[in-house]
C-alpha cells in the first residue's frame, strides 16, 4: 500500500507538470473548434433566411397578370419568402436565366387568363429552369406542380358547377352566371384563407436544441476527447524494468494504467471546470448575449448543465487511456486518438448533426459512445433527465477500461 500511494504522489506530480502543457494545448484546440463550430452552425442554421430565388415573368399583354395575379404573388408569405418574382421581356428573361442571374422563367402566352378561365388548355405556361439539377430547380418544379394542380382541380370544380346548374330546371342565365360566381368566390376565400387548413412546422436537424446549444454541447465533447493529445506524456508507457520492479511490489500493469486513468480523468476535470467557468465569466459580462444564444435563464441552469454534464468525463477519459493503450508509441497513440476522434465525431453528429448524415453513417453512429456523450450534455442544457442512458454510459466507461487493461495487459506479456 505505501508503494502505491507513492506510485499515486509520482502520477500527482507528472500531471501537475504537463498541466501548462495540457491548457496550451486546449486553449489551441479552443480556438480551432470554436471556428468550426461558427461555421457549421451558420452552415446549419435554417433560421437564417437565405438570399430569394429570383424568378423571371414575362406576361405580354395579360394586364390582368399584372395586377390582380402579381399583387396576389407579392403579398403571399409563403410563396415571397422563397422567391422574388421580377417582370420582364422574353430576350432578358432566356439570357438571364443562362447566366445564372434568374433561377427560372415564366412565360405567359397571350390571352393565358381567358383560356384558362374557358378550359382551353392549347395555350399553357411554360416554365424554364438551368440545367444544372439543384436544390431551387427542385423546390420551383414542386411549387409549380403544386401550383398547376390546384388550378387543375378549381377548374374542374367550376366547370361541374355551371353544367350542374346548366342542366337545372327553370335555371336561368342569371342563375347560372350567379353559381360561377359564388363557386369562383368559394375557390378564391379558400386559397386566400390557407392559413385555416394548414399549419406550419419548422423541422430541424438539432431537435429540441438550437443550433448554437448543440453545437455548443457537441464543441465540449470534441474539446475533452481532442484534449487527450495533451496526455501523451501520462500515457507514453514506461519500460519493461520498471514494470517488472512495481510487479513485484505487486503494482501490475492493470493497477498502474487505473491509476493513469484517474490522472487523466482529473485533467479533464480541470478543464471541464475551466470551460464552465468561461461560461460563467460570460455570463456575468454579458447576460443578454449569454441567454439569446445559449438559451439558459441564469446560474442555476447553468450549474443543473454544468453537473448532468459530468459523466461525459468518464467514458472521454477511458477512450483516451484506451486508445493510447493501443498504440505502439507516443506519436502513433496522438496520431490515432485524433483520426479515431474525427471519425466518431463525423458518424455520431459533433461535426454535423446526424440528421444530415447518409443513413448508413447515422445508424452506425448511433451506436458510438460519442453520440450518446453528446446526449447527455443535451439533456443537461435542456433540463431532460434519462437514467437509463447515464448508466449506459458509465457501463460504456467501464468496458472500455477494461478493454484497455487487457490490451496493456497482453502488450506487457507479449513484450516479455
Amino acid at each position: 500500500m505505501k508503494l502505491t500511494g507513492t506510485l499515486i504522489r509520482m502520477e500527482e506530480k507528472r500531471t501537475l507538470k504537463i498541466l501548462p502543457q495540457y491548457i496550451l494545448g486546449v486553449v489551441l484546440l479552443t480556438a480551432l473548434i470554436g471556428a468550426v463550430v461558427a461555421f457549421c452552425a451558420l452552415a446549419t442554421d435554417r433560421n437564417v433566411a437565405e438570399q430569394d430565388m429570383d424568378v423571371a415573368l414575362v406576361m405580354n399583354d395579360n394586364d390582368f397578370l399584372r395586377t390582380f395575379g402579381m399583387d396576389v404573388l407579392e403579398s403571399s408569405t409563403s410563396v415571397s419568402a422563397l422567391c422574388t418574382f421580377i417582370e420582364t421581356d422574353e430576350e432578358d428573361a432566356m439570357k438571364g436565366l443562362e447566366s445564372g442571374k434568374y433561377s427560372g422563367v415564366v412565360l405567359f402566352p397571350d390571352h393565358f387568363v381567358g383560356n384558362s378561365l374557358s378550359g382551353k388548355e392549347d395555350l399553357q405556361a411554360q416554365m424554364y429552369l438551368p440545367k444544372i439539377d439543384g436544390f431551387s430547380n427542385r423546390l420551383i418544379a414542386g411549387i409549380a406542380q403544386i401550383a398547376g394542380g390546384l388550378l387543375g382541380r378549381t377548374e374542374a370544380g367550376i366547370y361541374t358547377a355551371i353544367a350542374a346548374a346548366s342542366v337545372a330546371e327553370d335555371a336561368t342565365e342569371y342563375d347560372i352566371g350567379r353559381v360561377e360566381y359564388d363557386v369562383q368566390n368559394l375557390y378564391f376565400d379558400y386559397f386566400m384563407a390557407r392559413e385555416d387548413f394548414y399549419s406550419k412546422d419548422s423541422a430541424s436537424g438539432t431537435g429540441n436544441q438550437t443550433v448554437v446549444q448543440y453545437y455548443v454541447c457537441a464543441a465540449i465533447v470534441l474539446l475533452l476527447l481532442l484534449g487527450g493529445i495533451s496526455c501523451g506524456p501520462l500515457l507514453k508507457g514506461d519500460p519493461i524494468a520498471f514494470e517488472k520492479q512495481l510487479a513485484l511490489h505487486r503494482i501490475g500493469t492493470a493497477k498502474l494504467l487505473l491509476i493513469r486513468y484517474l490522472a487523466v480523468l482529473s485533467l479533464f476535470a480541470i478543464l471541464y471546470v475551466f470551460m464552465f467557468c468561461g461560461f460563467l465569466t460570460w455570463f456575468a459580462v454579458h447576460p443578454e448575449s449569454f441567454r439569446n444564444l445559449l438559451d439558459l435563464s441564469g446560474y442555476e441552469e447553468l450549474g443543473y448543465w454544468f453537473l448532468a454534464g459530468l459523466p461525459v468525463l468518464l467514458p472521454a477519459a477511458a477512450i483516451v487511456v484506451f486508445v493510447y493503450s493501443f498504440a505502439a508509441n507516443q506519436i502513433g497513440g496522438i496520431l490515432l486518438l485524433f483520426i479515431l476522434v474525427m471519425v466518431m465525431g463525423y458518424a455520431s453528429g459533433l461535426l454535423a448533426p446526424a440528421a444530415f448524415l447518409p443513413a448508413k453513417i447515422r445508424v452506425l453512429g448511433a451506436y458510438l459512445p460519442t453520440a450518446r456523450m453528446l446526449n447527455v450534455m443535451k439533456n443537461g442544457m435542456t433540463h431532460a433527465v434519462d437514467f437509463k442512458l447515464l448508466g449506459v454510459v458509465l457501463l460504456e466507461a467501464a468496458a472500455i477500461v477494461a478493454a484497455a487493461v487487457y490490451i496493456s495487459c497482453k502488450k506487457r506479456r507479449w513484450a516479455e
